[in-house]
């Protein structure tokens, strides 16, 4: 996956001015809403076998943007000129088999965090990002917890640009989390210091391993739920129960929520991090990166989670209070009737 494939996510993510002023105005209103909210930044950069390419050129902004939002123009200009410059990286690099021959494939990597967990291993693969604080519209959240999780200041404005917008999604504890894009400009990433007692691991993922990653060849469920952790196949796509592999504490506590959640299965895929610890990326990081794909390609290869389960239980799972809401109301219906009738 290239990067000349960035000007489509301009085109599917792309934040409207009207909708930046409207965040703006809204700042300081719904703070009770918010509260109940989270963001999350989603970073991508140029593939760091490429980076002999920024020798060549930097990027200039031509806008004249004071913010990390440039226009389109400005960072299709720059894409470009990379492409352009290409050639000549490939003329210098010792190794030119690590560089494509593709006049305009540079690819692109994906930063993924891993949580701390006192399980050990079962802290989940995350993207930066946390919950929306008094006064701070959801981009400024996204930001913010980036700065703090992993010293990475998205606001400097020739490191890195914001592209846009994912659609809102929201966990298997209810809570909404916006997704923002944003472009690394420069050659070298700035140093990653992780949150201590938050975050244990990161590593940067070529798209092009997701993008080709494939459904496993073994479709039984069931043999999936039990087996060795340690013989997940990596580039393949398995599936799980939730309640398999969950941390979620009102899934883990709700007795009847749990049994339903044992046949409820979701996909994940093993990401190749070379880390002491496993990096699966499943539940609403892979969302969102099935997501972006499909606004960068059109297409994902991951299915969704109402594509491989019923779609009663899917409802019930992440709608637990109105469906128990319904369900009594229902009870209670049938029980009056039958009585009335009795009489």
């Amino acid at each position: 996956m290239s990067i000349n494939l960035i000007p489509n996510l301009f085109k599917n993510s792309r934040i409207s001015i009207g909708k930046q002023q409207f965040y703006n105005a809204t700042k300081n209103s719904n703070n009770n809403s918010k509260r109940k909210n989270a963001s999350v930044a989603v970073i991508l950069r140029v593939d760091s076998k490429y980076n002999d390419i920024f020798n060549h050129c930097s990027f200039k902004c031509i806008c004249n943007s004071k913010r990390n939002d440039h226009k389109e123009k400005c960072i299709n200009t720059f894409i470009q000129s990379l492409i352009n410059h290409k050639d000549q990286s490939n003329n210098n690099n010792n190794n030119n088999s690590l560089l494509s021959k593709n006049d305009n494939y540079i690819p692109l990597e994906l930063l993924y965090l891993k949580r701390f967990s006192r399980n050990g291993n079962n802290g989940e693969v995350c993207f930066p990002g946390g919950k929306i604080e008094l006064n701070e519209t959801e981009q400024e959240a996204a930001e913010r917890e980036t700065l703090e999780e992993v010293s990475i200041d998205l606001k400097v404005t020739n490191n890195f640009t914001l592209i846009g917008q994912l659609d809102d999604k929201f966990t298997y504890d209810q809570i909404g989390v916006h997704s923002f894009i944003y472009l690394q400009l420069c050659k070298e990433t700035p140093k990653i210091i992780l949150s201590p007692n938050e975050l244990v691991d990161y590593g940067w993922v070529n798209l092009d391993y997701i993008l080709n990653s494939r459904e496993s060849e073994n479709k039984n469920k069931n043999k999936n739920k039990n087996k060795n952790k340690n013989s997940d196949a990596m580039n393949k796509i398995q599936f799980t129960t939730v309640s398999e592999i969950t941390i979620s504490k009102s899934l883990k506590s709700n007795y009847l929520l749990r049994k339903i959640c044992d046949h409820l299965y979701v996909p994940y895929l093993m990401l190749p991090i070379v880390s002491n610890y496993q990096f699966r990326l499943w539940g609403l990081t892979l969302d969102i990166t099935s997501d972006l794909l499909k606004r960068l390609t059109g297409s994902s290869p991951i299915p969704s989670a109402r594509a491989i389960n019923n779609s009663l239980l899917l409802y019930i799972t992440r709608n637990p209070y109105k469906s128990l809401f319904i369900f009594s109301t229902t009870f209670l219906s049938v029980l009056i009737s039958t009585l009335l009738y009795l009489k």
